[in-house]
């Protein structure tokens, strides 16, 4: 663990992944590579015992601050081990599945026993509002009955061309303590670059937003009608966008996003969100919950939308937030794009 044993919570012990070597191994047409969380002393252990048919490899490795990617030599094939201990594990190899999501503009977004309605009434916005055909859904460990309905309801009542639900049931992972800190949650950053190199490379565009999270819709006298339309004029091919709170009707407990109506311009959102267009400048650097781009993360900012965060809509996974009844003033906004985009 990054953090001194001394400042470590049990929160941050309990949620911390100490078994994980590779979330996992994608074969592409120019290269093999194994998707994995920060290994730090886990890494010797990975290099010395990663095999190809049984004969050791040399492996590239790129450090990222919250995963890493191993390249194996280009023109790498056979069958992946890792042998620990005088056992050898094997290490499946999945093909890059690009084709599925060509074309289509996606929305991406982890998930953890969200109720249906929730992830259906998300999709039903974000298509109605900006177009929305595609959706890679990653499932960190829900009650199988519950993803089950939300797949069932996602194909029956939404207008998604293609909808993959990728199953990550690893440890999330929790804050450290501070924001300059070593980070401990690697899990979401992983699942977002390994979802581009698998998945996404052919999109024409990657929302990532959270259930919780909806994109304002774009200016009807402005040059573009979605957020997608705005990443692909952008010359770095990405924006990136702040939000503000909405708070729902109910005093307590937790609220659809529906049931929100008030905004408070004193509560904004710190933590920007954004999309990408696959193949742009931006697509160069890693992917993060916020600030993909790399250094040219400043230069994506738009000022043609922001999104609502919606207080109340949480299991209470992260933070009991949803006891804070109405604040601010009744956002008309708000209610216009409730109406206009999201079916009663």
């Amino acid at each position: 663990m990054p953090l001194p044993a001394a400042r470590r919570t049990e929160k941050y012990v309990a949620n911390f992944d100490t078994r994980t070597l590779v979330y996992d191994a994608v074969e592409g047409p120019q290269r093999i590579s194994l998707f994995c969380p920060r290994l730090f002393n886990l890494w010797p252990l990975l290099r010395d015992g990663l095999r190809l048919d049984g004969a050791p490899i040399r492996l590239r490795r790129h450090r990222f601050l919250r995963f890493e990617r191993l390249d194996l030599p280009k023109g790498a094939k056979g069958v992946l081990s890792v042998e620990i201990d005088g056992a050898q594990l094997p290490l499946p190899l999945h093909p890059v599945t690009a084709e599925l999501f060509a074309g289509l503009d996606v929305m991406i977004a982890m998930v953890k026993d969200t109720p249906a309605q929730w992830i259906v009434d998300w999709v039903n916005y974000h298509a109605s509002a900006h177009g929305a055909r595609g959706l890679v859904l990653l499932d960190n460990g829900s009650n199988p009955d519950l993803m089950q309905e939300a797949v069932v309801r996602l194909e029956a009542e939404t207008p998604l061309v293609r909808i993959a639900v990728v199953s990550a049931p690893f440890p999330y992972g929790a804050n450290a303590g501070g924001r300059f800190v070593a980070p401990a949650m690697y899990l979401q950053v992983a699942m977002l670059n390994l979802m581009r190199a698998k998945l996404l490379g052919q999109a024409s565009g990657i929302l990532s937003v959270d259930v919780d999270e909806f994109v304002q819709p774009m200016p009807l006298t402005g040059p573009h009608r979605t957020v997608f339309d705005a990443a692909r004029a952008q010359f770095l091919g990405c924006v990136s966008f702040f939000g503000h709170w909405a708070f729902a009707k109910s005093e307590s407990g937790p609220q659809a996003q529906r049931f929100h109506s008030h905004t408070d311009p004193g509560r904004p959102c710190p933590s920007p969100k954004w999309c990408l267009v696959p193949g742009g400048l931006a697509d160069r650097f890693a992917l993060a919950v916020h600030r993909p781009a790399g250094p040219l993360f400043p230069l994506t900012r738009t000022p043609l939308t922001r999104y609502w965060h919606f207080r109340a809509t949480t299991t209470g996974w992260k933070a009991s937030r949803f006891e804070t009844g109405i604040i601010g003033k009744p956002d008309p906004d708000l209610a216009k794009a409730l109406h206009d985009h999201l079916p009663p």
